[in-house]
C-alpha cells in the first residue's frame, strides 16, 4: 500500500530536479480570482464567508510554501497521546530527539528532523519549530539515507493534549504539511474525535495523507487483520478509500523500512508540497462548484456548449422590449401628436386662408390661442422630467417581466444577483429618459422658410380682395348709381366692374387653395417629423434600456462566465479558446 501512495505523490513530478508548479501556480490564480468574485455576491443565498476565509487562507499558505524550499519535502507524524509516534520519528530519524514518555506519554512541542539542513531555515522558521527542536542529519547521513536528503520529518504534540496551544499547533501544522501521516494505534484507531476533526476534512488529500497502525507487536496476526479490515472500512465510509495504512511497531522495528521508503518516495518525487497545496484547492473547487452550475466536475471540468461558451446573455429582443416599455411610459405618442398641432397651429399663423385669418382676427381675437401654443410647449418640457407616478411603476413592471422571463436559469446566488443587477440604476432611468426626450425635441415651434413665402402670397391675395371689394362698392356707388361728378373714369366707369370681381375672385380662391395646399404640405411634414421624432425617441430609450437595464445585468453575467471559466482553470482543466 506504501507504493500507491509513492505513486500518487510522484505521479506528476517534473523530473529530479523538481515539479513543475506553472500549472498549480495558474491553478491558485484561478482560485484567487473566484474568491475575488465571490467576496461581492456573499449572502444568505451566495457564497459563505467560511468558504471565502478557506479560500484565503489556502491562497496564502500555498504563496508562503511555494516561496519557501521547493528541494525540502515537510511530513508531520501526528497522532493522539500514547499512539507511539514519537517513538516512530526516533526511530526514523536514528536518534532519541523526541522525549518518549514514561507513565504518560506525551508530546507537548513540535519536533524537526531535517536530513540535508541547507537552505531548510526559512522553511523551519515559517513552520514555527523552536531552535532548540531542531535536528540535522546532514552530518550523519549513512550511504542509505542519502535517498531521504530533503526530508522535513515533524513530530507533532498530541492532537489530544490537554495543553490549548498544544491543539492549536498541531491544527497549524496539519494545514502546512506537505504530507501527512497519522499515527493511531490499536486501542484508539477507531477514535471518533481524530476521525471527525482531522481525518474526514482530508477526504480530497488521499494523494498526501497516510495512516499508520503502530503498536503492531501487542497484537496476534489475526488481531491485526481484524483492525486493519476495521479500519479501512472507517477510512472507506470516510471518503479516504485510496488513503494506505502500515502497520508498524516501534519496539521491534516491524514496518519501519516499509514506512521509510513511503518518504524516500515522497523526497525522491519533490512534489508532496505541491500535490497538498493542490489538494487543497481541489477541495476548494468542489465547494465552489454549484456556485457554478451546470455541469461542473473536477476530474472533467466545465460542461460548456456547443462553441464552447460557458455563459448566458439576455436575449436581443431585451432591449428593445425594454426600450418600447419607457416609450410607452414616457407617453411618446402623445408628445409626436403635441408637436404636431403646434406645428399646425404655427404653420396657420403664416399659410392659413385669408378669410379665415381676418374673420379670426376681426370678429374675436384669440388670445387663448396663443396661449395654447405655448401650452404645448410647456407640456412638451414637462415630458422631459421623465416618467413618474403611474408610468414608473410601468417601468418597474417591465423590468420584473424581463427578470422572470428573459433570464435564463442560473444558480445561487447570481439568479439573485443578475435581478438586483437589472435594477440597479432603476432611479436613475426617469431623468435619462427625459434627458433622451429633451435631446430629441426641437427648440421650439420652427418657422420653415416656404412658410413665409406663402404667407407673402396670403398677404397680396388678401390685399388684392380688399383691393377689390373697395373698388367694386366704389364702381357701384359712383359708377352705377351716379353719386358725385369729376370722379376719375377708373373708379366711375361701371364697365370696369369685372376687374374688381376678378380681383376679389382670386384673392378668395386663391387664397382658399394656397391654404389648403400649404395645410397638406404642413400635414405631411407635420406627420414625417413626429415619425422622425417617434423614431429617434425610441431609438435613444432603447438606449437607455440598454444602458440602464440590459448592460448591467450582462456584465454580471459576464462574472459568471468568468467565474465559470476560472473554475475550470482551478480544477486543472484548460481554458476554453477565446475567453
Amino acid at each position: 500500500m506504501s507504493a500507491t501512495l509513492m505513486s500518487k505523490v510522484g505521479a506528476q513530478a517534473g523530473g529530479a530536479d523538481g515539479p513543475d508548479r506553472s500549472g498549480l501556480s495558474m491553478r491558485l490564480a484561478a482560485l484567487d480570482r473566484l474568491t475575488e468574485i465571490g467576496s461581492a455576491r456573499t449572502g444568505p443565498d451566495g457564497f459563505s464567508t467560511d468558504l471565502l476565509s478557506a479560500a484565503t487562507d489556502v491562497l496564502t499558505r500555498a504563496g508562503q510554501r511555494l516561496q519557501l524550499s521547493a528541494s525540502h519535502t515537510v511530513v508531520s507524524l501526528a497522532g493522539g497521546t500514547g499512539s507511539g509516534k514519537s517513538s516512530l520519528f526516533n526511530q526514523l530519524s536514528g536518534a532519541d530527539f523526541s522525549t518518549v514518555g514514561v507513565t504518560r506519554p506525551v508530546t507537548r512541542d513540535a519536533h524537526a528532523c531535517v536530513w540535508g539542513v541547507a537552505g531548510s531555515g526559512p522553511l523551519l522558521e515559517w513552520l514555527g519549530v523552536p531552535r532548540r527542536h531542531r535536528y540535522a542529519r546532514s552530518s550523519a547521513l549513512s550511504s542509505g539515507e542519502q535517498s531521504m536528503t530533503g526530508l522535513v520529518l515533524l513530530d507533532l504534540p498530541d492532537h489530544d493534549s490537554v495543553l490549548g496551544h498544544s491543539t492549536d499547533l498541531v491544527d497549524k501544522l496539519v494545514g502546512l504539511s506537505d504530507l501527512m501521516i497519522w499515527v493511531l494505534d490499536p486501542q484508539k484507531y477507531a477514535d471518533a474525535a481524530v476521525h471527525r476533526r482531522f481525518l474526514v476534512p482530508l477526504a480530497g488529500h488521499s494523494e498526501v495523507v497516510a495512516v499508520v497502525l503502530n503498536q503492531c507487536d501487542l497484537l496476534t496476526a489475526r488481531q491485526i487483520e481484524d483492525c486493519v479490515n476495521d479500519l479501512r472500512r472507517l477510512l472507506d465510509e470516510e471518503g479516504l478509500e485510496e488513503v494506505p495504512i502500515l502497520v508498524t511497531s516501534a519496539k521491534t522495528s516491524e514496518g519501519i523500512e516499509e514506512l521509510r521508503k513511503l518518504l524516500i518516495g515522497a523526497v525522491s518525487a519533490r512534489k508532496a508540497a505541491s500535490a497538498r497545496i493542490a489538494a487543497d484547492v481541489d477541495n476548494l473547487v468542489a465547494q465552489f462548484e454549484p456556485f457554478g452550475a451546470r455541469e461542473v466536475s473536477v476530474a472533467a471540468g466545465l460542461a460548456a456548449d456547443a462553441d464552447g461558451r460557458t455563459d448566458e446573455l439576455l436575449p436581443d429582443s431585451t432591449e428593445r422590449e425594454v426600450g418600447a416599455a419607457l416609450v410607452e411610459a414616457a407617453g411618446a405618442e402623445a408628445i409626436g401628436e403635441s408637436l404636431r398641432t403646434a406645428r399646425e397651429l404655427r404653420a396657420a399663423d403664416y399659410v392659413g386662408w385669408p378669410v379665415s385669418w381676418v374673420m379670426t382676427r376681426l370678429t374675436s381675437p384669440d388670445p387663448a390661442r396663443k396661449v395654447r401654443l405655448g401650452r404645448l410647449w410647456d407640456e412638451l418640457r414637462d415630458v422631459t422630467a421623465g416618467p413618474s407616478g403611474a408610468q414608473r411603476a410601468e417601468i418597474d413592471n417591465t423590468i420584473t417581466w424581463v427578470a422572470d422571463n428573459r433570464v435564463p436559469q442560473l444558480p445561487r446566488p447570481w439568479s439573485r444577483t443578475v435581478r438586483a443587477a437589472l435594477r440597479s440604476r432603476v432611479e436613475e432611468i426617469p431623468a435619462a429618459v427625459g434627458a433622451e426626450i429633451r435631446a430629441a425635441l426641437p427648440a421650439g415651434p420652427a418657422v420653415d422658410p416656404w412658410w413665409r413665402a406663402i404667407g407673402m402670397l396670403q398677404g397680396l391675395l388678401l390685399a388684392s380682395m380688399l383691393v377689390g371689394i373697395a373698388w367694386l362698392l366704389d364702381l357701384l356707388v359712383v359708377g352705377v348709381g351716379k353719386v358725385g361728378s369729376g370722379i376719375p373714369k377708373l373708379f366711375a366707369d361701371a364697365w370696369l366692374l369685372p376687374i374688381p370681381a376678378a380681383m376679389i375672385v382670386v384673392g378668395l380662391f386663391g387664397g382658399w387653395l394656397a391654404a389648403r395646399l400649404s395645410a397638406r404640405a404642413v400635414g405631411e411634414a407635420a406627420d414625417r417629423e413626429t415619425r422622425e421624432l417617434l423614431d429617434d425617441i425610441r431609438h435613444r430609450l432603447t438606449g437607455v434600456a440598454r444602458d440602464f437595464v440590459v448592460t448591467p445585468a450582462e456584465l454580471e453575467l459576464a462574472e459568471l462566465g468568468e467565474f465559470r471559466q476560472e473554475l475550470r482553470v482551478a480544477a486543472g482543466s484548460p481554458a476554453l479558446p477565446g475567453r
